[in-house]
């Protein structure tokens, strides 16, 4: 019990100093607890990329959503032709990845 405590409070104080890790980069549903099935139907109707980034268990059984992470972003570089300068423009552009899902069938 007295070990137990002041690891609580702090993992608790890494928490609010560094993040959790679970904020989204881009607002998404939650669909933790739902079923898998309905997890992408609800990601689709919104718009949003997602990926299942492990799945466990049975795959004939009831498969749900036990945990949702934001995948973050990805940089993809074009060049675009400036003919006032005769020479290319580097154009960086940052795309979201989605989430990525964890699935657990039983």
């Amino acid at each position: 019990m007295r070990t137990t405590l002041p690891a609580a409070l702090c993992a608790a104080a890494a928490t609010l100093l560094l993040g959790s890790g679970l904020a989204a980069a881009q607002p998404a549903p939650d669909v933790v607890g739902l079923s898998e099935q309905q997890a992408i139907a609800l990601l689709n109707a919104e718009g949003i990329p997602y990926r299942i980034t492990n799945r466990a268990g049975n795959l004939s059984g009831d498969c749900r959503v036990t945990e949702q992470r934001d995948r973050g972003y990805r940089t993809e570089v074009d060049y675009v032709y400036d003919h006032d300068d005769d020479e290319f423009d580097r154009v960086e552009r940052q795309v979201w990845l989605g989430v990525g899902l964890v699935v657990v069938c039983r």
